[in-house]
């Protein structure tokens, strides 16, 4: 089983994503967080405790889902590139957080497929991935975090004047819409050092929460 990622800034690693795509985690920031390889990402653990294998991880840091150009995740670039030698039997989305952090405006109410906006742009991403790919498509909705070493840290459920809340909302409701799958990891939290990047702690914890919603 071949298994895609579409992501932003916390499913990338050095070497292991496109050519020329901004990474979050080089060299430096892997060592930060306690990252000693590829195998303690995320999507690695995933990926290996069901038996697949890489297909393609494109995640692009501090992309968005909204937007028109790249590396917007509208983008022909990226929807388009999801696949390398043989196609992904299963994709796996964990995109949203750069929305929440922009404030990007859920939708339009005077404009359909504003892909300024997050309904629309989430609604078209799916539509082009399943017109493009025969895969099972599953949407990860955005885990809250928390600040290693700081208990008084508060995660902010609001950001410009939007809710965090509305974001996953967003994603559920689209993910429906398409009859695209739904890892719903909400009410979970991982370990971060800067209320966003997950540590080696955090990378474990999204792994645990997706493979509970896959299993």
């Amino acid at each position: 089983m071949k298994i895609s990622i579409l992501g932003d800034s916390i499913s990338t690693f050095e070497g292991y994503n496109p050519e020329g795509y901004a990474v979050y985690y080089d060299s430096s920031t892997q060592a930060r967080n306690n990252l000693h390889s590829v195998s303690d990402t995320w999507w690695y653990q995933v990926i290996k405790e069901l038996n697949g294998e890489l297909c393609v991880n494109n995640s692009y840091s501090g992309s968005r889902v909204s937007g028109k150009a790249f590396p917007s995740a509208t983008s022909k670039e990226r929807l388009h590139c999801l696949h390398a030698s043989s196609q992904p039997d299963v994709i796996l989305i964990y995109l949203g957080f750069n929305d929440f952090g922009y404030g990007v405006k859920i939708r339009n109410r005077f404009k359909l497929n504003d892909l300024s906006c997050f309904q629309d742009a989430y609604n078209i991403m799916l539509k082009t991935i399943k017109n493009r790919y025969q895969a099972r498509i599953i949407c990860g909705t955005l885990m809250r975090t928390r600040m290693a070493g700081n208990d008084y840290w508060i995660f902010p459920e609001y950001y410009h004047g939007i809710a965090f809340e509305e974001y996953n909302e967003t994603i559920r409701r689209v993910a429906r819409r398409n009859r695209c799958d739904l890892a719903d990891l909400g009410n979970q939290r991982y370990e971060t050092l800067d209320g966003t990047h997950p540590t080696v702690n955090g990378h474990r914890e999204i792994a645990n929460a997706w493979l509970k919603c896959l299993r």
